[in-house]
């Protein structure tokens, strides 16, 4: 009797993992069917992306996990790998300039210099 009962909890603690993931990211029950489908171990794969939720919350484990599937990488890995380049990619930065800014970077005309030519030969005409 208390095998089974060690047998269900064990099943149902399993179970209790697979369903956080997916209530927190639904696009790695697709990532766990395509892992399954290659012979992946679900429970490893399973720790191990929970890992990664616990580190790096829902939205960030969503777009990695979308990114690994794109790739056609359902691993752990991958998402592991996708969420560290994002995590040292340098923040976009938007930098609103002034008006006065924007018109400072206007192309100007360079204007012939042959008008310098001029004010050296009169000069040399008053020497």
């Amino acid at each position: 009797h208390l095998e089974a009962l060690v047998a269900h909890k064990h099943a149902a603690s399993a179970h209790r993992a697979t369903d956080r993931l997916t209530a927190a990211v639904p696009t790695c029950q697709a990532l766990l069917a395509q892992a399954a489908e290659r012979g992946e171990p679900l429970g490893r794969t399973t720790r191990a992306l929970t890992d990664l939720l616990d580190r790096y919350g829902a939205g960030e484990l969503a777009v990695a996990v979308d990114e690994a599937l794109a790739r056609g990488v359902p691993h752990p890995n991958a998402v592991r790998l996708a969420l560290e380049r994002r995590r040292e990619a340098p923040p976009p930065l938007g930098v609103p300039l002034p008006a006065h800014l924007k018109t400072r970077d206007v192309t100007v005309r360079a204007h012939p210099l042959a008008g310098y030519d001029r004010l050296l030969e009169d000069d040399h005409d008053d020497a």
